[in-house]
């Protein structure tokens, strides 16, 4: 099933605005009346597209530590791509204007991630209001319910970690509004204020304890298919990875648990997987794809994820190409010998030839993404394949750092050792010992950001680790981000405060200069 070929009629005319969140202007004449079309519904309107205008998930790699501008001699933006390459930067330094500079110049790719979010948050609520209007068994109405509660979580999760302070640094700071169902209002000028960080994250954790609950309700065949549908490992996972953003290591190593041992998911041993070849069309391994033995559910469209820095650089005299951004030195540098991690997850810039495929060749670089569908070394634009997903990588990941941090470090090195076996030739990999405290955590760690690179992951750990100073160059210049810098939070753009007055501002850092 792929999910791009569903499309089935919608509860609202417009869900388009962050206008209609606060205000949805019009019901439709459409009216449930099966469980099943709640189904439709929810598929139709709250899972993500796979073309989608809002760019959920483009700030999640431009604005972390795992990609770089790559400085060619000779190469630069062409004229007539002044306008991108200004609109990059004012991503790339996290200007805290960057949301009113970027339409001044005239840019007008500028990801929605307030407004595309609540599009989908309206939608699952949509499914959650008329549950109790339907015809349908129990158990069709949980599973579609627990979907619906699992998916909102997952949403309001990215909300208040994009825009909110992270909840282990000042979980009293604002966060972002609850809109917790579909009703339309009668009076225009009522608006929504913004919940605390705390209230947000206890509201994502109450849905996900009733999606676990309802999932618990249904047959074992429903509890997990792999059919692009949230599932009860979904929500486990997800359980795991949010405890661990509230500290909370005894629950997150709890669900991780549940991942690795309850369920017949296996990590993919990568001695078996075959290196890259630059003359095959698609080199690389789908680690994103239902094709892999780790995959619990896969989501998010390519161009999505990519679209802000898959771009070119050009070369002035001979008009040759070169990709604007490649994976950072500090990233690259913290695989080991013999790590296949490195070769396979990550992406090799390729050096085309024109005349004869078979000649193609590597460049030295490595280009600032991988995992998913690439054609050589470019991202595919069809929607027909998903960006990320939720890998059993990241339990053992979760569970390990839980259980070093909750005096269990026999349990943290266990199940490292058996995620590092598969990722290091038999030749390299050495079995973890004698690590304790402060070093053990920030093995974890390390090895964290090398499985979970480029899985949207990064600038959120960053914020959880402590919001540690950073830099990003760009044509020459160096833009530092400070420890605890407000950029670790994203502001709020002038559209989203236009149409909501009641919407507070985050505290914004000054003008970042070279």
């Amino acid at each position: 099933m792929k999910l791009k070929n569903i499309l089935y009629a919608t509860l609202f005319v417009s869900l388009s605005s962050c206008g209609d969140f606060l205000e949805p202007k019009s019901q439709s004449e459409y009216v449930p009346k099966e469980a099943t079309a709640l189904q439709e519904l929810l598929i139709g309107a709250a899972y993500p597209e796979q073309t989608s205008q809002y760019n959920l998930l483009s700030y999640l790699e431009i604005f972390n530590d795992d990609l770089q501008q790559q400085e060619l001699d000779g190469f630069s933006f062409l004229e007539n791509q002044q306008t991108t390459s200004n609109a990059l930067e004012y991503m790339f330094s996290w200007q805290s204007d960057m949301f009113i500079a970027m339409p001044q110049i005239g840019y007008v790719n500028i990801p929605n991630v307030w407004e595309g979010t609540y599009k989908y948050i309206l939608g699952a609520n949509a499914v959650l209001d008329y549950m109790d209007d339907v015809a349908g068994t129990t158990e069709e109405k949980n599973y579609v319910l627990a979907q619906a509660l699992g998916l909102r979580a997952f949403y309001y999760y990215l909300l208040v970690n994009y825009y909110g302070a992270p909840y282990n640094y000042n979980k009293a700071a604002l966060g972002v509004p609850l809109k917790l169902d579909s009703k339309m209002s009668e009076e225009s000028n009522v608006m929504m204020t913004r919940n605390t960080v705390e209230e947000v994250y206890t509201q994502i954790i109450d849905d996900l304890n009733e999606a676990e609950r309802l999932f618990l309700t249904v047959p074992v065949a429903n509890q997990y298919q792999p059919n692009f549908l949230v599932s009860l490992p979904m929500v486990e996972l997800l359980k795991s990875r949010v405890y661990l953003y509230m500290e909370n290591w005894s629950e997150a190593r709890k669900y991780a648990g549940k991942v690795i041992n309850d369920w017949n998911f296996s990590i993919l041993d990568l001695n078996g997987i075959s290196l890259p070849d630059p003359t095959v069309k698609d080199p690389y391994y789908e680690f994103n794809s239902y094709t892999s033995p780790e995959v619990i559910w896969a989501y998010g469209s390519i161009q999505d994820l990519v679209s802000q820095y898959v771009t070119y650089l050009t070369n002035s005299s001979d008009k040759t190409t070169r990709r604007a951004f490649n994976a950072s030195e500090t990233l690259l540098s913290s695989f080991k010998a013999g790590d296949l991690r490195k070769d396979l997850y990550i992406v090799r810039e390729i050096l085309v030839n024109a005349k004869d495929p078979n000649k193609n060749t590597f460049y030295d670089s490595y280009l600032p993404y991988g995992k998913y569908k690439t054609s050589n070394s470019v991202p595919v634009s069809s929607n027909e394949y998903f960006a990320l997903s939720f890998r059993l990588s990241e339990a053992y990941l979760n569970l390990a750092e839980a259980a070093a941090l909750d005096n269990a470090e026999g349990e943290a090195i266990s199940a490292m050792n058996t995620l590092l076996e598969k990722r290091y030739t038999p030749a390299t990999y050495t079995t973890i010992s004698g690590l304790t405290g402060e070093a053990l955590v920030n093995m974890i760690r390390d090895e964290r950001r090398k499985e979970l690179c480029f899985e949207g992951q990064r600038w959120f750990d960053l914020r959880r680790y402590g919001m540690p100073s950073f830099t990003h160059k760009w044509n020459g210049n160096t833009y530092t981000l400070t420890k605890n810098d407000p950029s670790y939070t994203m502001p709020l753009s002038k559209a989203i405060m236009d149409k909501n007055i009641k919407l507070e501002q985050n505290p914004l850092a000054p003008k970042r200069v070279n």
